[in-house]
């Protein structure tokens, strides 16, 4: 009797071993939303935004009506003191006729929320345990780290920390901590703390063609409150003025893109290009 139950149980468990993997697999094939292919934002120039949500407190709004430059409202409710400052201190900058140019435009690291506002492709890479972005910009990128928590003592980063999780069959929710200071929030100079913690939920729609991204932004010591915004990613062939001839902001695939680090001159001709007035021997 004890054999045939020892029998038993080994068979048993033969078989919760080989059943095991199966399951498994059929279970993480089960809503997992597919981001595959590359998305830009729809708009142009000094257009891409951030823009408000349906209800509750928004993020910043560009007040200059001339689109020439970025300038944020820096009486907004949502600004501690010395972020108000530091907004107004950019703007004066736009309205004194200097161009106060992108993080990306000068070859620094852009962090998030802000590179959500680069025109250039993003592609979404997608596996079991992480999801990885590549902004085709710098040859930026970021990995989130599905299902799991955020380790201890993370040491900043540009684009902080990243752990995600699918929600439904559409969404993916990405928490973000630990960010670079040396980054600002938005294109308004925003500035950001160590204690920001960003959570983005990007939904893609049923047709596959638009990918919406609503977000959250927390920072004790620079909001006096919780603000959320929104913004999208549509297809490249969905873009206004999509050129199927085009090179490189067509989005048809991640091109090379080659950025002098520290560059100053970043529109071309501000800045005289420097030359050798004498023999270097």
């Amino acid at each position: 009797m004890h054999r045939n139950l020892l029998i038993y149980s080994s068979v048993c468990l033969a078989l919760l071993i080989a059943l095991a993997p199966q399951n498994l697999a059929a279970e993480s094939e089960q809503n997992i939303p597919d981001f595959s292919g590359y998305w830009v934002r729809p708009e142009a120039g000094n257009g891409r935004m951030f823009y408000s949500p349906e209800n509750g407190p928004g993020p910043l709004l560009n007040i200059d009506e001339t689109r020439d430059f970025t300038i944020g409202d820096h009486t907004s409710l949502i600004l501690l003191p010395h972020a108000a400052e530091a907004v107004k201190a950019h703007g004066d900058q736009g309205r004194a006729g200097q161009v106060v140019f992108p993080a990306w435009s000068l070859c620094w690291p852009p962090g998030v929320p802000l590179a959500l506002n680069m025109a250039e492709p993003v592609q979404f890479l997608q596996n079991d345990n992480q999801v990885m972005i590549f902004y085709q910009r710098g040859f930026q990128y970021r990995q989130i780290d599905l299902n799991v928590a955020h380790p201890e003592n993370l040491k900043p980063s540009w684009n902080g920390h990243s752990v995600g999780h699918y929600e439904g069959e559409d969404t993916l929710v990405i928490d973000t901590i630990a960010h670079d200071t040396r980054a600002v929030v938005d294109r308004f100079g925003t500035p950001k703390s160590d204690a920001l913690r960003l959570v983005e939920r990007y939904t893609v729609s049923a047709d596959r063609q638009t990918l919406n991204v609503a977000f959250e932004v927390e920072d004790p010591k620079t909001f006096t409150t919780r603000w959320f915004a929104k913004m999208a990613y549509v297809r490249p062939t969905s873009r206004p003025g999509y050129d199927p001839d085009g090179f490189n902001r067509d989005g048809e695939a991640i091109n090379e893109n080659i950025c002098a680090e520290n560059n100053k001159d970043a529109a071309g001709g501000f800045l005289d290009i420097p030359y050798a007035t004498g023999e270097d021997f």
